[in-house]
């Protein structure tokens, strides 16, 4: 299971007319239901692991220790992994979302195998990056906009809501339990 961190475990903050990550401690706050999603998605079997772009890193306007804390609040929200691209559009990485890297990383130091991959954004980037790894994809659209266009499969209003897809999902699907030791992402 592949999370976006900003708009989708914490809240965006206003700045410059816009709806951006946040750049201070204070203003990092965990979106209410999101711990209970997080721990329903372990429950459920899959490995939570958040890909986050964080070119403000690069741009000089966050210094790695804040992100270093506000990564830190996101695991103790019980995830297995944070993995940071610190990369602007200018940097032209392959780490950077919308290209896969992040995730291909995961899934390629990973020793197990993957009965199913999810990725769950706030970006059509997010979903771009998901599509790219044969991930089923969901869209959080927190300001109601559910008639985006998108690629996503799913578009929701929240995490919450996006594990109940999922839970639907994984109960539908059969093919689950024909592979034993596979893990889900």
């Amino acid at each position: 299971m592949f999370l976006d961190r900003d708009g989708v475990i914490n809240a965006l903050v206003a700045r410059d007319g816009r709806l951006l990550s946040p750049r201070l401690i204070e203003d990092f706050t965990i979106i209410p239901g999101v711990q209970k999603a997080i721990e329903k998605l372990k429950w459920m079997g899959f490995e939570v692991v958040v890909v986050t772009n964080q070119p403000d890193i690069s741009r000089g306007y966050l210094e790695p220790s804040l992100l270093h804390k506000m990564n830190l609040k996101v695991s103790e929200l019980g995830v297995n992994k944070v993995i940071v691209c610190a990369h602007s559009d200018e940097d032209n990485c392959e780490c950077r979302k919308p290209k896969p890297g992040m995730l291909e990383q995961y899934i390629k130091s990973s020793e197990k195998k993957y009965s199913s991959i999810w990725m769950i954004g706030d970006q059509e980037t997010d979903v771009i990056a998901g599509a790219l790894v044969h991930a089923i994809t969901i869209l959080i659209s927190s300001d109601n906009r559910l008639n985006l266009e998108t690629s996503a499969r799913y578009v929701v209003t929240n995490l919450a809501s996006a594990v109940e897809i999922i839970t639907e999902f994984t109960c539908n699907d059969q093919s689950k339990f024909l592979a034993k030791d596979t893990t889900q992402i």
